[in-house]
């Protein structure tokens, strides 16, 4: 499960991950971009109340989805077949529920650490992309601003009137998503992405799934 605040390079580590499992092997793959999870219920018509308890219920289905998978996974014979290694069901997901924190959604941290702990059952790991401080402003902002358009620019001015401020907004917010991480029983992996190699990260992220 990939987290990290905007521009740290979820996007880029998943679509690579994904890419790299493939070329691997793996054939059963369930995937899950941002977009899916959290983004789009909170871009739409509606109060944060409402917003959350749709996540909240999209991520409790997700979780019953992915428990059913397993459960029906080693009731098999797939587990002792020789192609187990390529068929075992392999998750890689974007965002889910850690964007809670960075959004400011009113979610129980209680109930997702609920369904964290069943995941964490089910054998995923949260990998969290750290940007270091110093490095905020020109990954996050300036570069974001770039490469995502005038919408995203629109919507960076909403965390400051400066450059500066957009940067201490997003520091801040990825303070409190590390402090949200820590609390989590899934076992947490932080990948400071100050070289921006985004293939050598998702080599670890594949490697951390094929271990």
């Amino acid at each position: 499960m990939l987290a990290g605040v905007w521009g740290a390079g979820k996007t880029s580590v998943y679509q690579r991950t994904v890419a790299r499992l493939v070329k691997d092997g793996c054939q059963t793959l369930i995937t899950m971009p941002q977009a899916a999870t959290i983004t789009t219920r909170t871009y739409t018509p509606g109060q944060q109340h409402e917003h959350a308890a749709n996540i909240l219920s999209w991520l409790e289905a997700l979780t019953a989805f992915l428990e059913e998978i397993d459960r029906r996974f080693h009731a098999s014979t797939l587990p002792r077949h020789r192609f187990a290694a390529a068929w075992t069901p392999t998750c890689v997901l974007e965002g889910l529920g850690f964007d809670a924190p960075m959004y400011g959604l009113p979610l129980d941290r209680a109930v997702l650490r609920d369904l964290e702990q069943r995941l964490s059952a089910l054998g995923l790991h949260l990998v969290l992309l750290r940007v270091p401080d110093h490095r905020i402003r020109a990954q996050c902002v300036e570069s974001t601003r770039l490469q995502r358009g005038a919408k995203w620019a629109r919507y960076l001015e909403g965390f400051g009137t400066t450059d500066a401020a957009r940067a201490e907004h997003i520091r801040c917010a990825q303070d409190d998503l590390m402090a949200w991480a820590r609390t989590s029983p899934l076992p947490l992996c932080v990948i400071d992405t100050a070289k921006q190699d985004w293939d050598a990260y998702a080599c670890r992220v594949a490697d951390l799934l094929m271990a």
